[in-house]
């Protein structure tokens, strides 16, 4: 299956700060804007091999299987070690408000180009760039 972002080709919108930030921090800033700004796709292995994805399976009841074996592992860990990991990791991804980076949201949700793109891919038709 291939996962990507073909924002910059079909929508015309963007990712969060806070999504670029973990795009970014996974695959690097040169591969993250490759990524976005050719629109391409990604398998699901090289996705793996980015850091995208722990794992790839091969069918659905792998997958719910997976899901059941990891599932029954975390819950079996210390609570307290999993609170205080999930507690530190907010904190390190908190050293960026939130609202920066909402006018880059504003900016492309709220623009001519993003009627356009949703236009064009309910319509099934490639969009017409404009810059507005």
């Amino acid at each position: 299956m291939l996962r990507g972002f073909p924002i910059a080709r079909t929508l015309g919108n963007c990712l969060s700060i806070s999504n670029y930030t973990r795009l970014a921090a996974l695959i690097g800033p040169a591969r993250t804007k490759e990524i976005i700004f050719t629109s391409r796709l990604v398998e699901a292995e090289e996705a793996r091999a980015l850091g995208l994805l722990s794992e790839v399976l091969p069918d659905h009841a792998s997958l719910m299987e997976r899901g059941e074996t990891l599932a029954r592992l975390v819950a079996g860990q210390a609570p307290l070690t999993l609170r205080a990991t999930k507690e530190a990791l907010r904190r390190i991804k908190e050293k960026m408000a939130p609202e920066e980076g909402r006018d880059l949201i504003l900016m492309c949700y709220m623009s001519e180009d993003f009627r356009e793109g949703m236009d064009a891919f309910l319509n099934k038709r490639k969009p017409e760039w404009r810059g507005r």
